[in-house]
């Protein structure tokens, strides 16, 4: 069978270069479309332009032409349409087309046919606005243009009586203080804005810089009431930048020189700890038993009961806990004036109450939020929709709501014309949603507003953001409709001649899914997915405009017959995986017999790879023909913590029908050692050796172990005998081909298995500036030389060190340092470098050995070759470690300190 461009060494030396332009797309050259409403499946562009096309060329095809074709010869090539001409032949289907992404770069590639749907109604609408109603060019922009400016007039009376003129407020939670009686509001951090320019990108956090705004609130007790102060730094020193710098506490201001200090929040949910602003009475609590929660969650009741008419609004105000206005805002963007709050601007938000009480139950979303941690506010008692907002919030979506459904009657065209442009006011509606609930909060260092759902939790917050929808900062429909007008350009200019079919489900999952087989099928492979319980914050509002038969998404999602969860979801990992498999199955069903699968998969864990492969290879009987790895999504703050193999990155495997016949397993895991060695020995003298260099080579292992339909000797049945695979010969097998590779590099064998597994862990993880490399438990599992060397032997032969509190393991290595003294400080620092300083050589294995004869190598030079020998005769030890300088000083980069002490040995010694 002819092997495919995703199959050679030429898109494998291309893949950093795509990687570094996806990892650009995911920051600050995102598709503008991307700002239309909000996704948690945004992958880039051009990782989806150039698997897609990389899948349909042969192997041979050229490298140069390649690069032309999906535009990576542009800086941002996902603003160019691709080439089409190589395949307006083929048919294409994604099956969970989330987002559009993938969809949209087959359209863009010019298939012949675009097939696609999507489970998740919420996503199944997006993607409709992506991929085929752009279909309607220009007169749909027009369009969504005058009736947008309908849509905003029709609520300017309504918002002009809330809002009385004001851009929006900031807020919190006040209890009722059980000691003084008083209520007190909780506030985590007084900070307004902090927004830093000229030493770096304006608003990249706190610390010392020039600062264009500097703005915080101080509470101040006057007789019976707390009043909050807005202290703004730079309307106070009259100064447009202010050289300053700013801690959580204190502001130091250096010209001219002033000292401002910053209130400490009082309240801290994970100590359960709160303190009064009256009087200082302490509430603190255990576990699920604190007074702050019992009083918000008596609001949540009350709420619900004011709603239906069990209680007045002076019984509501009366709760123990109720929230509070703390400052108000006018002006545009970030250049906001804030003020303090007026008895007037109170008794308006309460009476906004008295108006919801006309607002009928069934226009709001009283539908129940999931009893799981994706909404940690469930605990505060916010058990339906509608508690996630105040009564004037919800005065404004319901009217939007309203407003957008009469204005479907005014559209001139179609039924589905219609609908296009009411999806497009819908997507606006979620998205201004999105930036007005209890769930928003203060973000001082970047855009003041950070939106309710957009990072998983869904915590309560200590100082929320309301804003005006006719205001002009970020989440207001002025912003919004400017955000969808460049959206719809951008997707109006990815027509093509493809035929698009966003194909609808009578059910959420894929199982009746009917369509043509295709010649390539693309998608991202959904497992444990949270996207149909977040995405429901959506669904309470959209189901209103465009009407879908379920409740909620998470209680259809959600299996019927058990209560367990795997990680924040309904259902155990078992039940996940045999979905999984049903998944593949049908994929099997609709692809051609020559057909090609990609696979998009976001998780990189040994439960991941073992979910993957009983789905695709056990059960569906796919065979992978590669593996890489991409980014997909922007880094995490746990990867700037720990160097891991992939962790911020998604699989993508490539898969043909199919495996076949059966081999001894040992025979199989000797075929791929030394085929794979020998192509990696080979691969690397052109290719940079990184984290992803592991998963290209697992990719090269997997492609020879599931050719196989069955493997005679492995131990287990379903997806136990999978993790065996996995755990105890995939890994294994991946480590020896590298380590293999590696030895043919440097004209050497390794057989150390210690050595193996510090020489993985420094070509694999980059190396730390002025630090040790630190990883995680997956990685550990993935660098397993043996199958049975653990963390715990590892541990014990001081090859790493376990910081359990931090959940990080680090690599016992010198520091990353310049310079001969600090290199030789980074060495003493190692307790058996002391220890060998002393005389007490009781080296543990040859990586310490290797150690010392490297901090000989740096301290005494003229030394080593006395010392080499001494240690010779009395430690076996000796031979490993001279092949640890060998490997190391051929391999390693000029950026890690060890090649540099390596070379000396191999000089000094002459090995």
């Amino acid at each position: 069978m002819d092997r495919l461009f995703i199959q050679s060494d030429s898109f494998s030396l291309l893949l950093p270069e795509i990687d570094r332009k996806a990892a650009k797309e995911k920051g600050p050259a995102r598709p503008s479309y991307w700002e239309m409403v909000y996704w948690w499946g945004r992958d880039p562009l051009i990782s989806a332009r150039a698997f897609l096309a990389a899948s349909l060329l042969p192997e041979d095809f050229k490298l140069e032409e390649f690069r032309k074709i999906i535009r990576l010869d542009k800086e941002v090539p996902h603003r160019y349409n691709p080439d089409t001409a190589p395949f307006r032949n083929y048919t294409f289907l994604d099956p969970f087309g989330s987002f559009g992404t993938i969809p949209l770069e087959a359209k863009r590639l010019g298939l012949k046919k675009v097939i696609t749907t999507e489970p998740i109604p919420t996503a199944f609408t997006f993607l409709k606005a992506i991929v085929d109603y752009p279909k309607y060019g220009e007169k749909l922009l027009n369009d969504v243009q005058k009736y947008g400016k309908e849509l905003v007039e029709s609520i300017r009376e309504e918002v002009k009586d809330l809002y009385q003129g004001n851009a929006g407020f900031v807020g919190t939670w006040e209890v009722k203080c059980p000691v003084c009686g008083n209520y007190t509001p909780l506030v985590y951090s007084w900070w307004l804005l902090a927004l830093r320019s000229g030493g770096g990108t304006e608003g990249s956090g706190m610390g010392s810089g020039t600062y264009t705004r500097l703005a915080f609130m101080h509470p101040v007790k006057e007789k019976d009431r707390i009043r909050i102060k807005v202290v703004d730094i730079n309307r106070e020193l009259g100064k447009d930048k202010v050289k300053a710098r700013v801690t959580k506490n204190k502001v130091i201001v250096h010209d001219p020189y002033k000292t401002y200090e910053v209130d400490e929040g009082n309240v801290k949910v994970n100590n359960r700890y709160a303190r009064c602003l009256y009087c200082g009475f302490v509430m603190s609590g255990e576990k699920d038993e604190w007074y702050v929660r019992d009083a918000i969650r008596e609001w949540n009741r009350n709420y619900e009961k004011f709603l239906e008419g069990e209680i007045s609004l002076e019984d509501l105000r009366g709760s123990k806990g109720r929230p509070v206005l703390l400052v108000k805002f006018k002006g545009k963007g970030k250049d906001l004036e804030f003020e303090e709050i007026t008895h007037e601007d109170e008794e308006n938000f309460w009476r906004a109450f008295q108006k919801l009480k006309y607002i009928s139950l069934t226009e709001l979303p009283t539908e129940p939020l999931p009893p799981v941690s994706i909404f940690g506010v469930y605990s505060w008692g916010v058990d339906k929709f509608y508690k996630l907002f105040n009564a004037r919030q919800l005065i404004v979506h319901t009217k939007l709501l309203h407003e957008i459904n009469e204005l479907r009657n005014r559209i001139e065209g179609e039924e589905e014309y219609k609908e296009a442009v009411v999806t497009y006011f819908t997507m606006v509606l979620l998205e201004h949603i999105r930036y007005n609930s209890f769930l928003t909060l203060v973000q001082p260092t970047r855009s003041f507003i950070a939106s309710g759902v957009s990072v998983r939790g869904n915590t309560m917050s200590w100082n929320w953001v309301e804003i005006s929808p006719l205001s002009n900062v970020t989440g207001s429909l002025y912003k919004l409709f400017e955000h969808l007008k460049k959206g719809l350009e951008y997707l109006i200019g990815t027509n093509t001649t493809s035929e698009v079919k966003v194909v609808p489900l009578n059910r959420v999952d894929i199982r009746d899914l009917n369509t043509e087989k295709v010649d390539l099928m693309a998608t991202s492979v959904p497992f444990a997915d949270d996207r149909p319980y977040l995405s429901d914050y959506f669904y309470v509002w959209l189901k209103r405009v465009l009407p879908f038969p379920y409740n909620t998404q998470w209680e259809e999602f959600a299996p019927k017959n058990t209560t367990k969860r795997y990680k924040s979801v309904i259902g155990t990992l078992k039940y996940f995986r045999e979905k999984m498999a049903d998944d593949f199955l049908k994929f099997y069903e609709l692809l051609k017999d020559d057909g090609t699968l990609v696979t998009f998969y976001v998780h990189s864990t040994t439960d991941s790879w073992v979910s993957l492969l009983y789905a695709g290879w056990y059960r569906a009987k796919f065979r992978v023909i590669s593996a890489h790895a991409i980014t997909t999504k922007a880094k995490t703050r746990m990867a700037t913590i720990l160097n891991t193999i992939a962790l911020d990155k998604s699989l993508v495997i490539t898969w043909k029908k199919r495996a076949e016949g059966s081999k001894l397993l040992q025979d199989v895991k000797n075929e791929a050692i030394s085929e794979v060695s020998s192509w990696f020995s080979n691969f690397i003298r052109v290719a940079p050796l990184s984290a992803d260099t592991y998963v290209e080579v697992l990719g090269r292992v997997l492609s020879i172990f599931t050719k196989y339909e069955k493997l005679i000797g492995l131990e287990g049945k379903e997806d136990k005998a999978v993790e065996n695979l996995v755990r105890y010969h995939l890994y294994p097998t991946t480590t020896q081909a590298i380590i293999e590779g590696l030895g043919k590099i440097a004209g050497i064998r390794i057989s150390d298995p210690y050595s193996s597994f510090y020489i993985l862990t420094k070509v694999l993880v980059p190396p730390v500036k002025n630090s040790a490399r630190k990883i995680d438990r997956e990685s550990l599992a993935l660098l397993n030389f043996t199958g049975s060397l653990d963390e715990g032997d590892l541990e014990k032969n001081e090859i790493i060190t376990i910081e359990r509190n931090k959940k990080r393991i680090t690599l016992n290595e010198p520091e990353n340092v310049d310079g001969l003294d600090n290199m030789i400080r980074a060495f003493e620092k190692l307790e058996y470098i002391k220890e060998a300083k002393l005389g007490k050589y009781e080296f543990k294995n040859a990586v310490q050995l290797f150690h010392y004869l490297e901090y000989i190598a740096l301290k005494s030079p003229d030394r080593l070759k006395a010392v080499a020998d001494s240690l010779r005769e009395r430690s076996t030890l000796v031979k490993d470690a001279l092949t640890l300088a060998k490997v190391l000083s051929t391999v390693l980069g000029n950026n890690d300190i060890e090649k540099e002490t390596s070379k000396r040995i191999i000089q000094y010694l002459g090995y």
